[in-house]
């Protein structure tokens, strides 16, 4: 294991677990219904002449056969392109993170770098200890378009996204913050950032004190910090925060 990055988890390793999840999860419902639908066909050209002979009555059972084999169609098209939306969202993001993840990895020396760390509230996409700049969370996120901040809001395509990312980096960061206390017997203050692989961040900024930005400017980001004097201890202690992210004991 290299100082800079850990063989624990590979960048992006959840999401692609993730995005084959739903590919299989697209296969187990799309054949059954598939088979559904070529039994229902199958019994309306076998049964068609047999339902002529009963006149009116024989044309509506036919008709309502044919309305549930085009519901059915309906529904397994609805459904499949949905899962394939999801499917193809958790792949984009998987290549977000490990892009993010190979920025990363070529720092050096001087920093700690661990990716996909478990929490309470989803997967913690990187996490950085620098040698002089203390620690930081990183959120990595794959979408386009264009990313603005409007009163104290973050936009994406001037409109919010589908989920709260300044919420969902706040919940990581405290409970990393406590994690590491419990680690190292300090309160440590924790860098929150979410960075955009994708999308145009029309201006860097901070929102509840989580930095958004473009992966272009990360290296520069991770040499910036406003709690410098703890980078010492941070650095110090960074073997105790690694085991204690890794689920080890010391």
């Amino acid at each position: 294991m290299t100082e800079n990055s850990t063989d624990y988890k590979r960048a992006g390793r959840s999401t692609r677990e993730l995005a084959h999840r739903r590919y299989k999860a697209r296969v187990r419902f799309v054949l059954p219904m598939v088979g559904v639908v070529l039994l229902l066909s199958a019994f309306l050209f076998f049964s068609s002449r047999f339902l002529s002979r009963f006149g009116l009555i024989g044309a509506f059972g036919f008709a309502a056969v044919a309305v549930v084999v085009r519901s059915v169609m309906n529904l397994t098209d609805a459904r499949e392109k949905k899962i394939i939306r999801e499917e193809r969202r958790a792949v984009r993001g998987a290549k977000g993170e490990e892009a993010i993840g190979s920025i990363l990895d070529s720092l050096g020396d001087s920093y700690l770098v661990i990716h996909d760390v478990d929490s309470p509230y989803g997967n913690i996409d990187h996490i950085v200890v620098a040698q002089h700049a203390g620690i930081f969370l990183i959120e990595t996120k794959a979408h386009g378009g264009r990313v603005s901040i409007a009163n104290g809001r973050l936009l994406l395509n001037d409109h919010e996204p589908e989920k709260d990312f300044i919420a969902q980096a706040l919940k990581n960061t405290f409970w990393l913050r406590d994690r590491v206390r419990e680690a190292t017997g300090q309160l440590i203050w924790i860098n929150a950032v979410v960075a955009f692989t994708n999308a145009f961040v029309q201006q860097a900024a901070s929102i509840k004190g989580v930095r958004v930005i473009n992966q272009k400017y990360l290296s520069r980001v991770l040499q910036q910090s406003d709690r410098r004097r703890q980078s010492v201890a941070v650095w110090e202690n960074r073997k105790k925060i690694e085991s204690m992210l890794l689920g080890q004991t010391q």
